[in-house]
């Protein structure tokens, strides 16, 4: 005869057993969400208990394995066409290839939303999803080179410990909540000058005629390694605490703050330092990273209390969402430091003004060599 004790026991371990075996094992996807749009390199996070191992798949396809508990898969979603697919996390039981428990959502994967009629490449609204840089490479023809001084830093991209420390020292001087745009940033491509500033455009889903602009405003040229501007004489402007770099670079007792075809201010990004003179598509990718960090309303922490200025305020006019008036508050904003500041000879005000004669211009057509798509 069992006793009731003995009975309880064995039959707390029994549930042990089953729980430990396949009949309560678990899943949950927690990101993204069922009927989301994705775009590029995807993070999937899952829960997944009471099993040995788990896998995420695709349609009918395996992508990655993970172990159990919280866990993460990466998913490059440029190998897959535009479209809905079903997004499936298994669980499997010790030494089986048998699940044991699932959970699947679907997605909608588009990556081509940059794409116009002539491979132009345009402005996207917050939200849109932006394509890889990969994505981008694929979709940007030969062109013939422009600049020939910039054949080395067009076939210049960054190594891997030189992003690593990128990342390590915080990307740049403050992020806000744009640390997903800064970390994005790898300079992954090599080409024509013209090409970089699309390929730059394509990833970040600025209008390609807009990066030609401020390429011509900033630096008229666009001579990559000679491009240092902001000529400062004494050492206290030239060294940020243990960077040090900058002064005597290229100027005898005195440096350059700003460096790039673009003008990064080198002064406070130091992080970039030296890819941003040494890499043109890494100088490309980090302006017009910090360019889509203001569209998507990121930098709020940034203006947060400053003043507006000509009818204008930050964060009415990200919630607001004209697309034209944002993009041309963020081009004023890499110049001036503020919203819509200034008047027609200062400031965002005048930066803003200026560049938009330029756009009509379009100088860069004096490249006869290059069929320009516009």
């Amino acid at each position: 005869m069992v006793s009731n004790k003995a009975w309880f026991i064995s039959a707390i371990m029994a549930l042990v057993l089953v729980r430990g075996g396949t009949s309560f094992a678990l899943v949950s996807i927690n990101s993204p969400s069922s009927g989301a749009t994705v775009s590029g390199v995807v993070t999937v996070k899952a829960q997944v208990d009471q099993a040995w191992w788990s896998k995420l798949w695709v349609d009918s396809s395996g992508v990655a394995t993970a172990p159990v508990g919280n866990v993460t898969f990466t998913w490059d979603t440029t190998k897959i066409a535009d479209g809905t697919h079903t997004m499936t996390v298994k669980s499997y039981a010790k030494n089986s290839s048998t699940p044991n428990a699932s959970s699947s959502i679907t997605v909608t994967v588009k990556n081509q939303s940059p794409i116009v009629s002539g491979d132009y490449f345009t402005t996207l609204r917050e939200g849109d999803p932006l394509p890889s840089g990969a994505w981008c490479a694929s979709h940007i023809p030969w062109e013939p080179e422009v600049v020939s001084q910039n054949a080395g830093a067009n076939s210049t991209m960054p190594t891997a410990s030189q992003l690593a420390a990128y990342a390590a020292n915080g990307y740049t001087a403050n992020y806000y909540n744009g640390k997903w745009a800064y970390a994005r940033v790898d300079g992954n491509y090599t080409g024509t000058t013209d090409m970089i500033i699309r390929w730059a455009a394509c990833k970040w889903g600025i209008d390609e005629d807009i990066v030609r602009t401020q390429s011509s405003a900033e630096h008229w040229n666009w001579h990559q390694t000679d491009s240092g501007g902001d000529k400062r004489y004494s050492y206290s402007q030239c060294v940020n605490g243990d960077f040090t770099s900058l002064w005597n670079f290229m100027c005898p007792n005195c440096c350059f703050q700003t460096w790039s075809i673009w003008q990064t201010k080198v002064y406070y990004s130091w992080q970039t330092w030296p890819m941003i003179r040494d890499s043109t598509a890494f100088a490309a990718d980090f302006r017009y990273a910090d360019q889509r960090a203001c569209m998507n309303g990121d930098l709020a922490g940034y203006f947060d209390r400053r003043p507006g200025h000509n009818g204008h305020s930050y964060a009415t006019d990200i919630a607001n969402g004209d697309l034209n008036t944002i993009l041309w508050g963020c081009i004023g904003m890499h110049f001036s430091g503020d919203w819509y500041d200034g008047d027609s000879n200062s400031g965002a005000i005048w930066y803003i003004a200026s560049l938009k004669g330029t756009l009509a211009e379009k100088p860069w057509h004096r490249w006869t060599q290059v069929n320009w798509p516009d």
